[in-house]
């Protein structure tokens, strides 16, 4: 089955669970206040003066659009397929490249998608881009045989255009930066010249450059402790944890289920059966889960199945040391360096500036010989600046909110940028902010939305809308 299929039978059935306990699948509304944000190490001076502000209420209320190192803005606009300023001859230059546009999907679910596809292992992009959004970024392919396969893709999901083919890959990190379009719906209580000062503040002065809860893995915002548990060495208790902890915003179904995981934990085939309805949502979760059962006591084989995922929990823990000193930094009024390392080095200098978390966490010095077993973590010096600087092209206050049009360089998070601006709301819309559907570029004066918004309909919707009804 390809992925329509399989989410319209994962849809299907949880139509069914939802008939039986509606309570289930209530979703509630979450606001990223500031207690909220210093449990993931985010230190915000004056936040509780922000406004309100919900994101993503449409998929085409954020919008992002990557710019390479070298070339032109990867537009989302719906063009040709083949790239009319490029030749194209795979026989000599073995790289095809792509835009790739897409909505509702990430692009790691899009690229898995691909290869699918094309029956390919090498594709190639250099930043994950939001999937709650509209995005475009520059792909790379290699053994592609014929471009009639490329044509041939066809989602609901995504599509490629602007087709040419080079020399080279596209590399992680390869890329300057992205362009932003987003609408922030807010409330009556939105005060303009407040929100208008603090702005020009942020864009003379910068803001602090924190890793954002993306980083923690949403919805369950819990996986810097895997991260954790495999430093030490507690292999097992990283795929307990994976497999049968709550995420803090889950469904209730979900909490639930994965409840149930955790009391069947070591009996494979009934965890088994238990996530089988589940192919894509817990695709990770059953892979672990199918090597388990061939091999019971086999914790670190399991994880390894997930190369992806391991680098990313250990990325997320050192995300977290980060903010946390960050904070720390702000709230002992010390003067804040230019940059700070991550942990993932082996030289032990880096350590040092974590010292403090690392001994409350148990691992200084850090135990590389825990690490070993993956050889793919890729160990070496990373300095993170600690203010990041944001480029406004266009502001615009309308009655549903403010769309603000800027870029960031890379590896900065527009949300990083908006908390220093709003109170986030995520989750289920307040019933206080406006529902209509806005053509935020054509309100700027630039091209409608209209022709792409046509191209994804199947796949549009907004957060107030119960997909699950559709198949009752």
């Amino acid at each position: 089955m390809n992925r329509n299929e399989l989410k319209e039978k994962e849809l299907k059935f949880l139509a069914k669970e939802y008939k039986k306990n509606p309570q289930d699948f209530l979703k509630q509304t979450f606001i990223e206040s500031v207690e909220f944000l210093e449990k993931f190490g985010i230190f915000i001076e004056k936040k509780k003066s922000f406004p309100l502000g919900y994101i993503k209420f449409w998929p085409q209320d954020f919008i992002v659009e990557e710019i390479p190192k070298i070339g032109r803005i990867q537009t989302i606009n719906v063009e040709n397929f083949f790239n009319k300023d490029y030749n194209l001859s795979a026989a000599r230059e073995p790289t095809l490249y792509a835009t790739l546009v897409k909505c509702g999907l990430s692009t790691i679910e899009a690229v898995q998608d691909l290869a699918s596809f094309l029956n390919l292992k090498g594709i190639q992009f250099s930043g994950i881009k939001d999937k709650d959004a509209i995005t475009a970024q520059l792909i790379s392919f290699r053994g592609v045989k014929r471009i009639e396969e490329l044509q041939k893709i066809n989602s609901p999901y995504f599509f490629l255009k602007n087709v040419y083919s080079g020399k080279g890959v596209i590399e992680v990190g390869g890329l300057k930066g992205n362009e932003f379009t987003v609408l922030v719906r807010t409330d009556s209580s939105f005060q303009r010249e407040k929100f208008l000062e603090n702005l020009r503040n942020i864009e003379e002065k910068g803001f602090l450059n924190f890793f954002y809860l993306q980083r923690f893995g949403t919805p369950r915002l819990i996986n810097f402790y895997w991260g954790l548990f495999i430093l030490r060495g507690e292999y097992q208790k990283a795929i307990l944890s994976f497999l049968g902890s709550p995420g803090q915003r889950e469904l209730p179904y979900f909490q639930k289920l994965r409840e149930e995981v955790k009391e069947n934990f070591g009996n494979w085939p009934k965890v088994e059966k238990i996530l089988e309805p589940f192919p894509l949502i817990f695709q990770n979760e059953r892979k672990i889960v199918s090597f388990l059962k061939n091999h019971p006591q086999d914790f670190i084989g399991a994880l390894n199945q997930i190369p992806e995922q391991v680098q990313l929990w250990l990325f997320a823990y050192a995300s977290l040391l980060f903010n946390k000193k960050v904070s720390l930094y702000l709230k002992q009024e010390a003067k804040l360096p230019k940059t700070l390392p991550l942990i993932l080095n082996k030289d032990k200098k880096d350590w040092l500036f974590y010292q403090e978390f690392l001994k409350e966490d148990k691992i200084f010095s850090i135990p590389l010989k825990n690490l070993k077993p993956f050889p793919y973590i890729q160990w070496r010096k990373r300095e993170i600046k600690t203010r990041g600087e944001v480029k406004i092209q266009q502001t615009k206050i309308i009655p549903q909110g403010v769309i603000l049009n800027f870029t960031l360089p890379k590896a900065i998070y527009a949300t990083t940028f908006l908390a220093h601006l709003f109170n986030l709301i995520l989750g289920l819309p307040p019933k206080n902010i406006s529902s209509l559907p806005i053509d935020t570029k054509a309100t700027l004066g630039k091209d409608s939305l209209e022709e792409i918004l046509n191209k994804f309909k199947e796949v549009i919707y907004p957060k107030t809308e119960n997909i699950l009804e559709k198949f009752i």
